[in-house]
This record gives structure tokens, sequence and C-alpha cells, in this order.
């Protein structure tokens, strides 16, 4: 059974030119606009990696990034840029927003195959799950669990959750979450503080929670009442 890959771009003919490229290895989903793609995130079975076109009118690509990591959905498959535009501004965002690579719309297209297989590949023999009390966390797919039941996190809640069950017992501060969470200092402590709301809203019934500690940073902590 072949795996799944989304292209998204606003030019047909590049919808079918790579469509064209990767129909003998892969099943290519083609989306000319970000919104069907967006919709159809929805309710499609998970991708084995995402192309994004990075100049579109509605969305731009960068915006459509963040949007499909914040997806509920999101399974952490690779997430690839592909562009004509190869300045220095340009590759630098890809690769500073989190994409694993970026394609330059005039590569060859063996060369092309082979660096998005080599991601996919890459991205199939990272499965790991770890346990941790009643919470269990597949790093692969993303997904976390409590109780044997899954739990709905954003992909920035999955990443804010492992970097704290990583650093476990220790006191991570603030600046280290943002730095491997979101890759730039400029996040708003409110943001972070929302997030970990959320998760420990999520999270309810974990015998663990994360709490803060006041000028220091965050921590996983095992309840009182366990």
């Amino acid at each position: 059974m072949k795996s799944r890959i989304a292209y998204i771009d606003d030019n047909i003919d590049n919808l079918d030119c790579i469509k064209l490229i990767f129909k003998d290895q892969f099943d290519v989903d083609t989306f000319h606009q970000p919104e069907t793609f967006l919709t159809e995130f929805n309710n499609v079975s998970p991708f084995a990696a995402i192309m994004v076109d990075i100049h579109m009118p509605t969305i731009d690509g960068f915006s459509l990034y963040e949007k499909v990591v914040e997806h509920s959905n999101y399974n952490g498959c690779p997430i690839l840029f592909i562009s004509g535009d190869e300045t220095d501004a340009i590759r630098i965002k890809s690769f500073s927003l989190g994409a694993v690579d970026f394609l330059n719309r005039h590569m060859k297209p063996d060369e092309m195959m082979a660096r998005v297989n080599s991601k996919i590949q890459f991205f199939k023999k990272l499965r790991s799950i770890v346990e941790f009390g009643n919470l269990k966390v597949n790093l692969t797919l993303l997904k976390t669990y409590l109780d044997q039941k899954e739990v709905g996190l954003t992909f920035l809640e999955f990443k804010i959750l492992w970097q704290l069950i990583s650093g476990y017992p220790e006191i991570l501060p603030k600046e280290q979450i943002i730095e491997h969470v979101w890759g730039s200092g400029k996040v708003l402590d409110a943001t972070i503080y929302t997030h970990v709301s959320n998760l420990n809203g999520k999270l309810a019934r974990w015998d663990h929670e994360i709490v803060g500690v006041k000028m220091r940073g965050f921590k996983v902590s095992k309840k009182e009442k366990y």
C-alpha cells in the first residue's frame, strides 16, 4: 500500500507536475487552495509528508505551516516547503519555522524524490512510545493517551509536554522551552501560560501535572492526591 502525501499550490501546472513525479511511489493528494486542504485535513487519514508552496495569494505557505502544526490531526509527518524563490530570507524562515527541507522547484525529479522519501523513511523509523505514570506518549505519531484513551493535543502542546517530560524532574526555564518549541525568543509569557493551562485541562486525569515555578520556569510534578 502506497503512503499518502499532500501537496498544496495555487498553480495547477505545478500540482500536475508534482503528481506526475511522485505518482509511482506515493498516492498524491493535490490541493489548489490552502483553505480546501485545511477543510479536508479534518477528515483524511494521516499523511506521510506534506509539501507546501510558499507564495500563495490567500494563505502563504508559512501561515499554512503554522495552521497545520497547530491542528489536532497533525501527526508530526515531515513538512517540506517547495518554491522557485531561493533567497536567503525565504530559506532561513523555512527552516526556522521547523520545515524539514526546502525544495527548489527546478530541482531534478530524482533528487526531489530521494529527498522527500528519505524524510518519510526517517519519520517512520523514529517510532517510539514512552510511558509516564498513566500517560503514554507516541513520539512518532505525536499522539498522547491517558488510561489508553487518546487525548487530542495540538503540535505545540505536544512539544511542550515532551520537553517537560524529558526534563523531569528538573525545572525548565521558559527560555529553554521557547527555544525548543517555537525556535524564537519572541514569545509572550502569556502564550506559554495559556498553552500550559490548556495542557493541564486536557490532561486532568494524569497522575502528574505541569506547574509553574515563580521566576524560574515550569516542571512536571506528581499530584499530591496520587
